[in-house]
């Protein structure tokens, strides 16, 4: 519903000349096509996100096998020290039960990330 009147939107604007009802078809329809937009922009931000992430985890993975061979540079030791902590949390994120609700999943994160911030840590 939301799509089909963003799509409609879409169509009303790109015409020269609107009839008073597509005008007011128009004004009813915009904040549905706002919201439609939002979603998309939503949805591309989460996985913008995710794939950063993703590769995040990827690169510390490669790090601890550089690790392991004993070939890690200063650099990426620093590095691997500052992913670790992070890729645990990312875990800790995936390991909250998914019968929980959005908020209930996220208060524990946000409370340590809340403390974190007023005590001065990073």
């Amino acid at each position: 519903m939301v799509k089909a009147a963003a799509d409609r939107v879409a169509e009303l604007e790109e015409r020269e000349q609107l009839t008073d009802e597509q005008e007011k078809e128009l004004a009813a329809l915009r904040p549905k096509a706002q919201q439609w937009q939002k979603h998309k922009e939503r949805d591309a931000n989460r996985y913008r996100v995710g794939k950063a992430a993703a590769d995040r985890v990827a690169e510390l993975e490669e790090l601890e096998e550089l690790e392991e061979r004993e070939q890690l540079t200063e650099g990426q030791a620093a590095e691997l020290t500052v992913l670790r902590p992070k890729a645990q949390q990312w875990q800790n994120i995936r390991n909250i039960p998914r019968s929980i609700s959005g908020w209930e999943r996220l208060l524990p994160i946000v409370l340590r990330s809340w403390r974190s911030w007023r005590s001065g840590s990073s």
